[in-house]
C-alpha cells in the first residue's frame, strides 16, 4: 500500500480504500517456539534485494514478519497479481534485543535494529499488539496503512479511544475518517498504521470517561495561579482508585508526552520543555497521595510516561544548544519539581552532566 499522507478531510486522506488493493487473506505465516523468539518484537530496514536473505537468517532463530500488500496490475492486456512487500526492506522480528542484534552485527555491521528517536533505545513493539497485527495483516491485509504522519498529527479534532471488542480489543488511538472509511490510528512501534474498518468494533471514548471522573471529584485541585499549559494539561488528569482509571489516565495523557516529543524532534526547545516539566508536575500534584498504591491497580503505563517526559528533558540538557544560562535554569526548575513532589526523584534526576532536566522557557505561554 502506499503511503497516505494530506492536509484536507480532517487532516487524513489516503486514495480510494479499495483502490488496487485486494482484500482476500493473505498466505498464513506461523509463528513457531524458537529458542530465542520471546517477549516484545522490534525492526529493522534493509535493502529490499537482502529482505529475504536477511530474514533467512533471522528466521533460524528468530519468529520474523514481513507486511505485505496485494496489487493489481495490467500486463499485456491481461490483469496480473502482485504480492510485495507494503514498506521496502521492513522485517519485524521478536527476540531480545541483544541477541537480535548480535546475529546482524555477525552478517554485516551496517545492520541495526531501529531506534526510538527521542529516547535513542530500540523501539519496541509488545508481543500482544504485534500478534493481533500480524492476524489482521493476513486475514484482511486491505484494512492496514502505514501513514506518513506521526501519531500526533491526528490528535486535533478527533477522539482519543480504546477498542473493547473484536482482534483489536486493547488497542488504543483516534478515530478519524479517511477515504469514507471509519479507522483507528494508532501506534505500533513508533510507526503511525491507521486500521480501516472498524465499524464493528466497540469503543470506549477515553476523553469522555476522565471528563467524567473529573467532574466527579469537582473541587479536588484549584486551578489559580496556573498557566495555561498548567491548566490544559491538568484537564486531563484525576486522582484515580481504580486500574480503569490508571488505564484511562495514561490514554488521556500520552498526547502531551508525544507533543513534548514532537517538540524535542523538531529543535523547538522551549515548548519541548515546558510541555515535559509541565506534565510531570501536574503528575506530581495530582498522583503523590496514591502514587504506586497497590490498592489502586498497577502505575505501569504511567510510570513509563513519566520516564519518556523525563528522556525529553535529558535529551534537551545533552543537546548542546543550552546557554550557560538556560542550564541553571532548567536545573533550577528541577530542584524545585523535585522539592515539591520527592517522588519525582526517580525520574528527573541532577548532577553535573545534567542527565534529565527541564524548565519552563516561557511561564506566560
Amino acid at each position: 500500500m502506499p503511503l497516505y499522507s494530506s492536509d484536507t478531510l480532517s487532516n487524513a486522506v489516503g486514495g480510494r480504500a479499495g483502490s488496487g488493493l485486494d482484500a482476500s487473506p493473505m498466505p498464513e505465516e506461523t509463528l513457531n517456539p524458537k529458542a530465542g523468539a520471546a517477549g516484545a518484537w522490534c525492526y529493522l530496514f534493509v535493502h529490499y534485494t537482502k529482505v529475504e536473505l536477511i530474514r533467512s537468517k533471522l528466521n533460524q532463530k528468530f519468529n520474523t514478519f514481513v507486511h505485505r500488500s496485494v496489487t493489481f496490475k495490467r500486463v499485456k492486456g491481461r490483469v496480473k497479481k502482485e504480492v510485495r512487500p507494503t514498506i521496502s526492506g521492513l522485517i519485524f522480528v521478536q527476540g531480545e534485543v541483544r541477541e537480535v542484534e548480535a546475529l546482524l552485527h555477525g552478517l554485516s555491521p551496517a545492520f541495526h535494529l531501529a531506534t526510538d528517536c527521542t529516547t535513542g533505545a530500540v523501539a519496541l513493539i509488545a508481543d500482544s499488539v504485534m500478534r493481533a497485527f500480524i492476524q489482521l495483516s493476513q486475514f484482511e491485509p486491505a484494512r492496514i496503512r502505514f501513514m506518513s504522519h506521526a501519531l500526533g498529527y491526528y490528535a486535533t479534532g478527533h477522539p482519543l479511544v480504546r477498542v473493547t471488542s473484536g482482534l483489536l480489543a486493547g488497542f488504543e488511538g483516534y478515530q478519524v475518517r479517511i477515504s469514507r472509511d471509519k479507522c483507528l490510528v494508532t501506534s505500533v512501534g513508533g510507526m503511525t498504521v491507521a486500521i480501516g474498518g472498524v465499524c464493528k468494533e466497540t469503543f470506549e471514548n477515553v476523553e469522555a470517561y476522565v471528563n467524567l471522573r473529573r467532574s466527579q471529584q469537582e473541587g479536588t485541585a484549584g486551578t489559580a495561579g496556573l498557566t495555561p499549559t498548567q491548566e490544559a494539561v491538568g484537564r486531563c488528569f484525576f486522582r484515580p482508585q481504580s486500574q480503569l482509571d490508571l488505564l484511562a489516565l495514561a490514554s488521556s495523557l500520552t498526547p502531551w508526552v508525544e507533543q513534548a516529543e514532537h517538540h524535542a524532534r523538531e529543535g523547538r526547545i522551549a515548548e519541548a520543555a515546558k510541555v515535559a516539566l509541565t506534565f510531570l508536575d501536574e503528575a506530581g500534584r495530582h498522583l503523590r497521595p496514591c502514587w504506586h498504591d497497590p490498592r489502586v491497580g498497577s502505575f505501569k503505563d504511567l510510570d513509563a510516561l513519566c520516564r519518556r517526559a523525563a528522556s525529553v528533558l535529558a535529551a534537551l540538557a545533552a543537546s548542546g544548544r543550552l546557554t550557560p544560562e538556560q542550564h541553571e535554569r532548567l536545573a533550577r526548575e528541577c530542584r524545585a519539581l523535585i522539592q515539591r513532589h520527592p517522588f519525582m526523584a526517580a525520574f528527573v534526576t541532577l548532577g553535573e552532566e545534567n542527565t534529565a532536566r527541564g524548565g519552563q522557557m516561557d511561564k506566560n505561554c
